[in-house]
């Protein structure tokens, strides 16, 4: 193959990853850096977990009809992380309307990273599906989540396969 080839395809391909909707950029939350696919708003919210209120430190935004976001809840130790983590998943699943979950393998361990794609539902009942990863790091608990009418590779791969705990 010519140089002149390698670099056309190369182009070709830099082309084709970009995505005029999708504006990735790198974007942090407590320990938690991945990409987000546009500028994201922050904001604080009261959430119940495990019977109690805690604070939910959110960034997301939403693009090309899909909402992407990443949140923090910070509890007093590792093992109420682990304890809130299981009552998010719960909550996350029920307020998609969960219908069929499919784990996603990820390099995490299963009882501090868990990830998954859902099909669920919309309050007004349209189609739905998710993609969550919930991981705890030190008395840290983090959500990743996308939501969509129907989420490919090019919505959650960046977002799932760049996410780094710092």
């Amino acid at each position: 193959m010519t140089l002149r080839a390698v670099l056309t395809a190369l182009v070709a391909c830099a082309l084709v990853a970009c995505s005029p909707s999708m504006n990735w950029r790198v974007v942090q939350l407590g320990h938690l850096s991945t990409l987000l696919p546009c500028k994201p708003d922050t904001a604080t919210r009261q959430v119940v977990l495990a019977g109690q209120s805690h604070a939910m430190e959110m960034s997301g935004c939403e693009v090309a009809g899909a909402l992407f976001a990443i949140s923090r809840i910070e509890a007093t130790d590792a093992t109420q992380a682990l304890a809130l983590m299981a009552d998010l998943r719960r909550s996350s699943l029920a307020n998609v309307r969960a219908k069929a979950v499919h784990p996603v393998g990820n390099s995490g361990d299963a009882q501090t990273s868990f990830d998954v794609l859902v099909d669920g539902q919309r309050a007004d009942g349209s189609a739905l599906q998710a993609r969550f990863r919930w991981q705890v790091y030190e008395s840290g608990l983090y959500q990743i989540a996308a939501y969509g009418e129907h989420l490919g590779p090019e919505q959650t791969d960046s977002l799932m396969e760049e996410a780094r705990i710092r």
